[in-house]
């Protein structure tokens, strides 16, 4: 089976991964998978194991609480006008995103009366 370039390459010009068409593709590249998978298998038999890596340990309750409040006190608060100008801001924009979505549905729900009466 020949390929095109679109069929073996992606866009970008990087190969692809290309599916087997029939039953006896697939037995040929599961028995290769395997026999490679017995191969590696044996070459590892006389290497010792890996060591699993040490685990952290866990953070106690108090210290998560302080690292809270050292990440709190981090933080740059806003003052009173900036709270009551990013409120209002927030308000306003809110109110106006309304109002857009209902022109938007009272214009739908006339034209869909006026088509279906």
């Amino acid at each position: 089976m020949s390929q095109t370039r679109s069929d073996a390459e992606d866009l970008d010009g990087a190969p692809q991964a290309v599916e087997p068409q029939d039953a006896a593709e697939r037995t040929k590249a599961t028995s290769r998978k395997a026999a490679k998978d017995a191969k590696k298998d044996r070459a590892s038999a006389g290497r010792p194991a890996k060591k699993a890596a040490p685990r952290k340990k866990r953070t106690s309750p108090t210290l998560f609480y302080r690292q809270i409040v050292a990440e709190l006190r981090k933080v740059v608060w806003p003052t009173r006008t900036e709270l009551f100008t990013y409120t209002s801001v927030v308000i306003v924009f809110v109110l106006c995103i309304i109002g857009i979505v209902a022109l938007i549905d009272f214009g739908l729900t006339r034209a869909v009366q006026a088509v279906f009466g």
